[in-house]
């Protein structure tokens, strides 16, 4: 948990940094991404009108299958430029920010996890990886396959 103290931010700014587990960004054993190493941060807080600003960075690394070749993968996730500001209302000893780092760097995860952007992928005729291989396929004819018949679709 990525915790400071109301009494101390009163006194001085606040320097946090340290590591959590790759439990902290909160993936679901049934999501594409697996978190597979510790979460660090280094984040300063200071105190501003109103409330306190955090500005910092988070990193992390998640695995997966790439989205066009169905290999493994294993990429970094970093939130380079953290900037938040949380309203405090004077109540409590401490506040816990870990869901609003845990939110900026789940920003950062890819929408579709590639091993590199210039993968291949697959053939879509015998199934090789291109990266690894080429093959003598030829690509599919125009207005064959299960979707041929919406080509002549009139709107």
């Amino acid at each position: 948990m990525i915790k400071f103290s109301l009494a101390r931010l009163d006194r001085e700014p606040i320097e946090l940094e340290g590591v959590e587990p790759p439990e902290f960004l909160g993936l679901e054993p049934d999501d594409p991404l697996t978190s597979c190493g510790p979460v660090s941060y280094r984040l300063g807080v200071d105190k501003v009108s109103g409330g306190a600003l955090i500005r910092g960075e988070c990193r992390g690394e998640v695995s997966g299958i790439c989205g066009r070749c169905l290999e493994p993968v294993v990429r970094k996730v970093e939130a380079p430029d953290i900037e938040l500001f949380l309203e405090l209302d004077g109540s409590g000893d401490e506040v816990d920010i870990s869901e609003d780092i845990r939110e900026e760097l789940a920003a950062e995860l890819p929408m579709n996890l590639l091993c590199s952007d210039d993968c291949r992928g697959l053939c879509p005729v015998c199934g090789a990886n291109r990266n690894r291989q080429s093959c003598n396929c030829s690509a599919p004819e125009s207005g064959s396959g299960a979707w041929s018949a919406l080509d002549n679709l009139k709107l």
